[in-house]
């Protein structure tokens, strides 16, 4: 009887020098397909020695260990406008928690609205204190990643043309140490963690799909802790969709990879993607990836290679992400 395989994801992960590199990448990475719920950062350093039982002297001990806790990548629109209003720019789950749960947890940040309502300061005040908090939380996950070689950025791929991009995406940000490993879709451990005999939370599901509400606020979904049910179904979505994009390429006789990694060999036009039953999810990203591809071309002309064919396919590309938008 054949042994049966565990099921496995692929990611690329790369360890950067400083935050204004990391966030160049993932700025990247996403204006060029990939989506904010394929990307995962370390979890803070309490966190992560508390669930491994043990310390570390460098995060490239961490890069392929399919146990340590990682957290989503949000922007300040996903925590909500009143939240959002706090903070500049782009912040880091891992930075701090969402403020529901720290105020139920007791946390500094929790203690802080608690005592300035109870003090009767006014929102504009409130949110000045939770500013500097929060900024000083910021900083020291930051810090606690440097002085342990780097902050780390774990990317979902889900072929070999995706990986292709990732690798380039991120070493070309300065990130070191780039590489793409398999790790199991579910953990023994991580399952018994938050789905076994013990666990205190509750089982619900979404498109079917079940994930686990934990005690502590935040949402399990094999393998990874996710802060919002938001991450969890755009997770599943985005799961879903691929799934969609396989049964396609498979009925219209696509090759995969080259649909992700080529488009251009697969259409003759952007409009010709349009016009698929492809969820519209997935032509942005083909479209956003299509970007790329002629954009290094671009690149590779000025460096003196040979120029590209079709200059205007980028404009016809741009126009129907704008399409898309007003979908």
């Amino acid at each position: 009887m054949a042994e049966q395989k565990t099921p496995t994801v692929r990611e690329a992960v790369g360890v950067f020098p400083s935050e204004r590199t990391l966030q160049a990448a993932v700025d990247d990475l996403l204006s060029h397909g990939f989506d904010r719920s394929e990307l995962s950062l370390l979890a803070p350093l309490s966190s992560v020695q508390k669930e491994l039982g043990h310390g570390f002297a460098s995060v490239t001990e961490l890069e392929d260990d399919a146990t340590v806790p990682t957290t989503a990548y949000i922007s300040t629109n996903t925590i909500g406008d009143a939240e959002g209003g706090v903070f500049g720019g782009f912040i880091y789950v891992g930075a701090l928690a969402s403020l529901t749960a720290v105020v139920a947890s007791g946390g500094a940040i929790g203690a802080a609205i608690i005592a300035a309502a109870a003090g009767g300061v006014g929102g504009g005040a409130i949110g000045g204190v939770l500013a500097k908090i929060i900024g000083q939380h910021h900083a020291d996950y930051i810090e606690d990643q440097l002085e342990r070689g780097g902050l780390l950025l774990w990317v979902r791929t889900w072929s070999a043309a995706d990986e292709k991009h990732a690798i380039e995406i991120l070493a070309n940000h300065s990130g070191s140490d780039v590489h793409v490993h398999d790790l199991p879709a579910t953990h023994a451990a991580l399952e018994e963690r938050y789905n076994g005999a013990e666990f205190a939370g509750e089982l619900q599901a979404y498109r079917g799909v079940p994930y686990s509400f934990l005690p502590s606020g935040e949402y399990y979904i094999a393998g990874e802790v996710l802060p919002t049910e938001q991450d969890v179904k755009a997770r599943i979505d985005r799961d879903i969709d691929r799934e969609k994009l396989r049964s396609e390429a498979k009925a219209q006789n696509w090759d995969i990879e080259a649909l992700l990694g080529n488009p251009a060999s697969i259409f003759p036009s952007p409009a010709k993607l349009l016009a698929t039953e492809l969820p519209l999810s997935i032509q942005r990203d083909i479209l956003k990836r299509w970007a790329y591809g002629e954009k290094q071309l671009e690149i590779a002309s000025d460096d003196g290679m040979k120029p590209a064919q079709n200059g205007d396919r980028l404009q016809e590309i741009n126009l129907a992400l704008e399409r898309l938008q007003a979908r």
